[in-house]
């Protein structure tokens, strides 16, 4: 009988010890992102948080913005960005497709602003682009979703 308590507590220390938690995750910064997904995401907290310098350098110095009110350049951009003043954003059937050193993503998303309570979901698309400061985007285009 010892033997099989002895052989039972040595089968469930695997399960008692190997079930901590250990750190929480660290949360993802420009730094440590691992492909364009991972830069949306950085991007969209940067415009809410109103972090709008971190924003504009991520931006190409030739950067498009087209919405249904029009195209805009990089200056115009970083000002309808700022006009916003979005509160949440959440991306949703996200999807990435490279090509060669430029990313593709394509994606959902809801956003609600201080203006507008009621969230409001676009198609959307951006283009990422790699250079020699990090990856930058490059274009970008967001439709109402119906």
């Amino acid at each position: 009988m010892p033997r099989l308590q002895t052989l039972i507590v040595f089968a469930l220390l695997p399960l008692v010890f190997g079930c901590t938690e250990g750190k929480p995750p660290q949360s993802q910064d420009w730094s440590t992102a691992t492909g364009a997904e991972a830069y949306e995401r950085l991007w969209w907290k940067a415009i809410q948080d109103g972090d709008f310098k971190n924003a504009e350098w991520r931006l190409a110095s030739m950067y498009t913005l087209t919405t249904s009110t029009g195209i805009k350049d990089r200056q115009q951009a970083v000002q309808y960005f700022q006009s916003l003043n979005v509160t949440r954003v959440d991306l949703g059937e996200l999807e990435v497709k490279p090509h060669g050193s430029d990313m593709v993503v394509t994606y959902v998303a809801t956003v609600q602003t201080k203006s507008s309570p009621a969230p409001q979901r676009f198609y959307m698309t951006t283009v990422w682009q790699e250079a020699k400061r990090g990856w930058i985007a490059i274009a970008h285009s967001e439709v109402p979703a119906s």
